[in-house]
């Protein structure tokens, strides 16, 4: 719905336009009503309407004068003006501030329709078009965060961005990523550059990107004489920040830096300090990346490791590639020695090893390919690319591994069923005696069967029911017995929606 509002020192003038037309119908509200110019600046001000109707001649402001203040601030209506004198020269002021349509009293019910469609047409357009260019401007914007914070720019991109985004020598900066959601960006950053009001992030400007499936994160610039960016403003902003959020998400922020030079820094604090949140960590609380010396790097590898083994042992691929990215781009903030990093290489195939030679695999030929290293921590790029090789193929041994297992233990629940399907069966009993989670089990059987262990299961039963059907001449209820239904009318229930007639007809066919 529009809004719409009236401006005319004449109030039988005022009343007229309320019920001149159908505003409803035209799909506009009226949002309020002033007898002179004065105050319809101050109403369109705090009522914000997208169309004011207003007469050329009014008391302290007239309506040309109210339209060239309008034309001067940072919201500007659409204008239809009216009065009772047909002069050209009002006509040429009126359209040199660019008003949809001048109309002369007395007003006429069809031209006030026409000028009224006319005019929202041009508002909705020139919202679609104001709609496409703050898309284009959030994306153009996101991508030249991303790129300044990851060091992707040219000499003249980064001059141009550093200006685009208002960053000296001097701003305070800080990077928080969010991991958890993927918000519209466009309506969050309109949301978000509304915290710019509030107390007491006026003077903090946050920048949205882009920085991975489900996680994306803010570039905070402050000036150098506004706030800092410490722990306690940063636990301010993110609990703000959370009410934007229909989903739990996990913030992590860097520690607060100064200059354009120190925006790759701060987007690898605040990876690593999201890559070493505990598990135990609250969600409602912001992890804030800590200064790590050698003593203290030995408590990092704990998370990096399960994370990366985990991805290994289950296959998955794509999440291993995603995550040594991740893990690369803290190495090469130079959080950690050379020496650490080959360590802690080392000690991730170590134990890779150990699983592979746990699920029957032949560790030496691993061994071999991993030990030595052909690259060492020094040469970044190169290790990078090494490790994503060998881990990777590990995974895909790992997943043909898990492949082979589940068609065994698939192969493990079908015997079973054969033997003991005249007794009373639970796919929980059976992944107990295979030593697997029932599950887990369960969706296995489906995927490789394609249906449900007790769809098979009655499927089963019922095909060695119509053999005893056939062969013998036991009653019904016996063969329900002896097929391991303990109710006759389940048994009868299940025959007829698999074989589409009940046992007693199938008997006597």
């Amino acid at each position: 719905m529009l809004k719409v509002l009236f401006a005319d020192d004449e109030p039988l003038m005022l009343e007229g336009l309320r019920f001149l037309v159908d505003w409803e119908k035209l799909n506009f509200e009226v949002c309020g009503e002033a007898l002179d110019g004065e105050d319809a600046l101050q109403l369109i001000h705090s009522t914000r309407p997208d169309l004011v109707i207003t007469d050329v001649r009014m008391p302290v402001i007239d309506g040309l004068d109210l339209i060239g203040r309008c034309s001067e601030s940072d919201f500007r209506p659409k204008f239809i003006i009216f009065s009772g004198y047909a002069d050209f020269e009002y006509a040429k002021r009126a359209l040199k501030y660019g008003v949809s349509n001048y109309l002369t009293k007395p007003l006429d019910e069809k031209e006030l329709t026409e000028a009224l469609q006319i005019v929202a047409e041009e508002i909705y357009a020139e919202r679609k078009a104001a709609s496409r260019r703050e898309a284009v401007t959030a994306f153009m914007q996101a991508d030249t965060v991303s790129r300044l914070l990851m060091r992707e720019n040219k000499e003249e991109e980064l001059k141009n961005g550093l200006e685009m985004l208002g960053i000296s020598p001097g701003s305070r900066l800080c990077c928080v990523l969010v991991q958890g959601a993927s918000p519209d960006s466009l309506h969050l950053q309109a949301q978000v550059y509304a915290m710019k009001g509030k107390e007491p992030f006026r003077s903090i400007t946050a920048y949205s990107f882009t920085a991975g499936r489900q996680k994306h994160g803010y570039l905070l610039v402050s000036p150098a004489e506004g706030p800092a960016l410490d722990p306690g403003m940063l636990e301010s902003w993110t609990a703000e920040m959370r009410t934007l959020y229909s989903v739990p998400v996990f913030f992590s922020a860097s520690l607060e830096h100064h200059g354009p030079q120190f925006l790759n820094t701060v987007y690898h604090e605040a990876l690593a300090a999201e890559l070493c949140r505990p598990d135990s960590y609250s969600p409602e609380a912001t992890v804030f990346y800590q200064e790590q010396d050698q003593g203290q790097m030995a408590k990092l590898p704990a998370e990096l490791r399960r994370t990366l083994l985990q991805s290994v042992t289950e296959g998955k691929t794509e999440r291993l590639s995603a995550q040594l990215r991740d893990v690369f781009r803290i190495f090469s903030a130079k959080v950690a020695s050379s020496a650490w990093i080959d360590a802690f290489l080392a000690n991730i195939k170590a134990d890779l090893l150990r699983e592979i030679t746990a699920r029957g695999g032949d560790s030496a030929i691993w061994e071999d390919k991993w030990f030595p290293p052909r690259y060492t921590a020094c040469c970044m790029p190169l290790l990078e690319r090494q490790t994503e090789e060998e881990l990777s193929e590990a995974a895909e041994w790992f997943a043909a591994g898990d492949s082979t297992r589940e068609d065994q233990a698939v192969s493990a629940v079908l015997d079973y069923v054969r033997e003991h399907y005249q007794e009373k069966l639970k796919l929980q009993d059976i992944a107990k005696l295979l030593h697997m989670n029932s599950a887990y089990l369960g969706q296995r059987f489906k995927k490789h069967y394609g249906s449900s262990f007790n769809e098979f299961l009655h499927e089963y039963r019922i095909e060695e029911a119509k053999k005893l059907l056939r062969r013998t001449d036991m009653c019904i209820s016996d063969v329900s017995s002896r097929v391991g239904y303990t109710d006759a009318d389940l048994f009868a229930a299940k025959f007829k929606a698999l074989n589409g007639v009940t046992p007693t007809v199938y008997k006597k066919s």
